[in-house]
């Protein structure tokens, strides 16, 4: 018997979504909870195959970036409402991002986002939203670290050897081609972009949406919440150009200091510096097989500064495999890992303090494997799939018997790049 439905109705870069999907269909059957993953093709009709879902009822119905909240049935009336069982968007990127999908007529939705200013923003400026909650993904664990894992019968942790480089698995653009979609705006809009761009940069814990209110006040401009809202989708660039920002300038950085770095993902043959001999570059790979990459690293980095108040699921990733993983701090992650013990700090303010981290750990590999195996105790304790699964069943009212996993979590253009 089919309990929980799980779409996959939009192709997210690597096949991400689909991943998703499947992993916590599988975390819910794993919980004796029947799942049935429905990966939308473009090459049938798309009401040959929703059609069939209707009618029977799930205890929930599950999606990540959906396009469903903006089908429309012949009838005019929302597909979602007529879906027997609630529905909630995964979304993943900044809601402002998701605007078409947030503003539709249904009253089946619900909202999931990894970062609480994220939450905060649904529930001001979408308050038709049923309900808004702050949940990072899940953690996968590598085919080949669960083949080699003996910490269960206590035993010495086996396996292939570790590269002890700073990894980077990420897309990327260069800042510039990114500033010309900034440069081909209306005057307000690019005069508003470029502030927020320097706000964001002076100040990068400095969510997006503050820094459009900040912007605003100074000018005295006042906006309803679905004025501001629609002027929010209008500023995408500003996000896209900060993410990549930030990316070269870690980069440079840590090849400035000598310090050995690999990056994985598309772009990165756009990437230069001026002493590229610490450098090594590698195509990205389907979703699911950058695990084992990550597996096989000492030292994962994670940069995202469009997620200063949640976790990127990066970081749980690198946990899941007992890489040590280097992250931009933000007030969620302080919060949730306050021990410096879990997660290696840096400040995105100050990237000599990446340089200086970066190097201790090289330097150290009684510390890295001390701190990825407190990461990885975190990770079966509060973020696996299952973790998820069960905390996503509570905000139905019909959770499982027994607690989800303690995670901190609160309630409260189409995607951007991961």
């Amino acid at each position: 018997m089919t309990e929980v439905l799980i779409f996959c109705s939009r192709e997210i870069c690597y096949l991400s979504g689909n991943f998703f999907a499947n992993q916590i269909g599988a975390a819910f059957e794993e919980l004796g909870i029947g799942a049935k993953v429905c990966e939308l093709s473009e090459e049938r009709s798309l009401e040959e195959q929703l059609e069939p879902l209707i009618g029977p009822e799930y205890r929930l119905i599950l999606d990540f970036n959906s396009r469903l909240p903006r089908m429309v049935m012949e009838d005019g009336r929302p597909y979602l409402d007529r879906l027997n069982g609630p529905f909630f968007d995964y979304i993943l990127d900044h809601p402002l991002f998701h605007y078409n999908g947030l503003t539709t007529e249904t009253e089946n939705m619900r909202v999931i986002v990894p970062d609480e200013a994220h939450a905060a923003y649904v529930r001001r400026y979408h308050p038709q939203i049923k309900s808004v909650h702050m949940l990072p993904l899940g953690g996968t664990r590598a085919l080949s670290a669960r083949g080699s894992d003996k910490a269960a019968e206590g035993q010495e942790k086996t396996g292939t050897a570790k590269s002890c480089r700073v990894f980077f698995p990420g897309t990327f653009d260069t800042p510039d081609a990114v500033y010309r979609l900034v440069q081909e705006a209306s005057g307000p809009v690019k005069r508003a972009m470029q502030e927020l761009i320097d706000m964001r940069l002076a100040e990068p814990l400095l969510p997006m949406e503050e820094a459009y209110e900040r912007y605003l006040a100074g000018r005295q401009i006042t906006l309803s919440d679905g004025e501001f809202a629609l002027s929010m989708n209008a500023m995408y660039p500003v996000d896209a150009y900060i993410r990549d920002s930030f990316r070269k300038a870690a980069v440079d950085a840590l090849l400035s200091a000598r310090i050995p770095v690999t990056v994985m993902g598309e772009g990165w043959e756009k990437y230069h510096a001026p002493d590229e001999r610490c450098l090594k570059r590698e195509r990205g790979v389907l979703f699911g097989l950058s695990f084992e990459r990550i597996a096989r690293e000492e030292i994962l980095l994670n940069v995202a500064p469009i997620f200063n108040r949640g976790m990127h699921d990066r970081i749980v990733a690198g946990m899941a495999n007992e890489t040590v993983v280097l992250t931009d701090e933000n007030p969620y992650l302080r919060r949730r890992f306050p021990d410096k013990e879990t997660l290696a700090f840096y400040s995105l303010r100050d990237m000599d303090t990446l340089c200086d981290t970066a190097a201790r750990l090289m330097e150290d590999g009684a510390r890295r494997e001390r701190m990825a195996r407190r990461a990885y105790h975190e990770f079966l304790a509060h973020d696996t799939w299952k973790c998820r699964a069960r905390q996503i069943l509570e905000w139905t009212g019909r959770g499982e018997e027994g607690t989800a996993c303690g995670t901190g979590v609160s309630a409260v253009q189409e995607g951007g790049g991961r």
